[in-house]
């Protein structure tokens, strides 16, 4: 199996109705975060009224058969993150800088599968999605 790299397909700050209604009547908003194993390919949806909607969403807006929602946030933000070794994690926040921290957390330093031209020490996770409901801190 070769190296894979997320892709961003599609960072989606949708609202629908219920969704805009619920954030004027200032109610919760609900985002999730889609992953394709099989490609790497990672989307969101933001601004949605309920999760069922908000997963729906981002699983369409990833676009392939395998995406399964890694991640449900409501009034917050989400983040995806990827180590060295081509693993991925989701951490959730009250602001982006806290979601995607959490998301590097989780899983620590890690080094490049062998062999690697680059350096083979441990490093921290990039980011490679982050989104926010429009009412997060």
């Amino acid at each position: 199996m070769g190296a894979r790299t997320v892709t961003m397909a599609i960072l989606a700050g949708s609202a629908v109705t219920a969704g805009a209604a619920t954030a004027q009547a200032g109610g919760d908003l609900y985002g999730a975060i889609a992953y394709s194993d099989g490609t790497g390919i990672a989307a969101a949806a933001t601004n949605f009224g309920d999760s069922r909607s908000a997963d729906t969403a981002a699983r369409g807006n990833c676009g392939r058969g395998d995406c399964r929602v890694v991640l449900d946030f409501h009034n917050g933000c989400g983040a995806l993150a990827q180590g060295a070794d081509h693993r991925v994690s989701a951490g959730w926040g009250p602001t982006k800088v806290e979601a995607e921290q959490r998301a590097r957390d989780f899983l620590g330093p890690s080094a490049p599968p062998f062999p690697d031209l680059g350096s083979a020490a441990p490093r921290a996770a990039t980011i490679a999605l982050s989104t926010c409901t429009s009412n997060a801190h």
